[in-house]
């Protein structure tokens, strides 16, 4: 067998399953600590609770929504991860929930 086959056939499979948890949280902690969202969607998301709490002094609210907000980027790259691992999961080996 010819090493480029090899590496396609046995070695990036094996890397691919190792490597997306850690590309994941790689993704998930970018998204949550990158300069454009702490420049622009940060400030933008504050800016624009500060002023709905400043004109309807629901706190909670405001900011729950701007939380879940993040939450909802977080799941889907979550998901998308788990969908990819049960892709490249081998049957039999490992439990992949």
């Amino acid at each position: 067998m010819p090493a480029f086959q090899t590496f396609l056939d046995i070695t990036l499979p094996i890397a691919l399953r190792v490597a997306i948890t850690g590309t994941t949280t790689t993704a998930i902690t970018q998204f949550r600590s990158s300069s454009f969202m702490i420049v622009v969607g940060y400030q933008e998301l504050t800016y624009v609770a500060n002023r709905i709490v400043s004109d309807t002094f629901k706190v909670f609210e405001t900011f729950g929504i701007a939380c879940l907000m993040y939450l909802l980027v977080c799941s889907i790259l979550s998901a998308l991860s788990r969908t990819f691992e049960r892709r490249l999961a081998i049957p039999g080996l490992g439990v992949v929930k």
